[in-house]
């Protein structure tokens, strides 16, 4: 079927193009999905990307964000390890699966087998699973099982509309009939792909302009440029760690950052006077456009 051919090659293009950004992608695109799968808002992953960043933050977030966070962590390096998603970890994030009747059609589509690809399980999972939370999380972990992706970094599905269309096909799915809920969360998954390709081309663009306004700082622009490098590379960072990396004086971290800010390159994330963290802006605010 040539949608799970384009699928396939998408989903191997997205994974290479994650890699070899020139920024630290996969770092946002984990926290991302961490975001997506409890509030949903950008407040979310700015509070997990501070988080990730100095573990004082993690005071800011919820209880229930903080368990799923640690659970996502968890079940992503067990399936790095080649073990399976559990879903009694995954409770925290939909407590339907403790009792869920269905368990045991669940698991069934989380075991490989040579007879069924890669994508055909994800469908299979997402159609399965009692939430789309769930199904999502589990089709995520299941591309890190197989391969597919070094991280969390891609919930497969998450675009797609909740509507009737969508209902009717997973009901189809679940009775033998697999061709709609096929085409529609194939469909669903280019979709989420090409946006995320277009995204990662536009920041790795849009890199020689910020190169040029920084240029425009003058003198400035010699001691902030290696600063613009780490910022890049790390996609966060703190006045200490700046100043303990580059070598210098905390108040010249802190003017570095303050000429990135000014720049529109750096965003200062937990809106706090004291024990800041800045993102990488332009990684930020495309990627988690995702959440608007």
């Amino acid at each position: 079927m040539k949608q799970f051919e384009d699928a396939a090659d998408s989903l191997a293009r997205f994974d290479a193009a994650v890699t070899a950004a020139p920024f630290g992608a996969a770092i946002v695109l984990r926290l991302l999905c961490t975001a997506q799968l409890t509030t949903g808002t950008r407040e979310a992953l700015h509070r997990f990307l501070a988080a990730e960043a100095d573990p004082f933050h993690d005071a800011a977030l919820t209880p229930t964000e903080r368990g799923i966070r640690d659970g996502l962590v968890e079940e992503e390096r067990r399936t790095r390890s080649g073990g399976l998603p559990s879903l009694t970890r995954l409770q925290l994030l939909d407590p339907a699966l403790e009792t869920y009747p269905a368990a045991d059609r669940l698991e069934a589509a989380l075991r490989p087998t040579e007879a069924r690809a890669v994508l055909d399980r994800l469908l299979d999972i997402a159609a399965w699973a009692p939430s789309r939370a769930a199904g999502e999380c589990l089709a995520a972990l299941t591309l890190v099982s197989a391969g597919r992706t070094d991280h969390l970094i891609l919930l497969p599905f998450i675009t797609m509309e909740d509507d009737d269309a969508r209902a009717a096909a997973l009901d189809a799915w679940r009775a033998g009939d697999e061709a709609p809920w096929r085409t529609l969360a194939l469909t669903s998954l280019l979709s989420r792909l090409a946006t995320l390709h277009e995204a990662l081309r536009a920041i790795t663009a849009g890199q020689s302009r910020e190169d040029d306004r920084l240029t425009a700082l003058g003198r400035a622009a010699v001691t902030t440029r290696p600063a613009l490098a780490l910022l890049r590379r790390n996609v966060l960072l703190t006045m200490p760690i700046l100043a303990e990396d580059l070598g210098c004086s905390r108040p010249a971290a802190q003017q570095m950052l303050d000429r990135l800010t000014s720049l529109g390159v750096a965003r200062e994330l937990t809106g706090r006077g004291r024990d800041r963290v800045w993102g990488y802006e332009p990684a930020i605010g495309r990627l988690g456009a995702a959440l608007e």
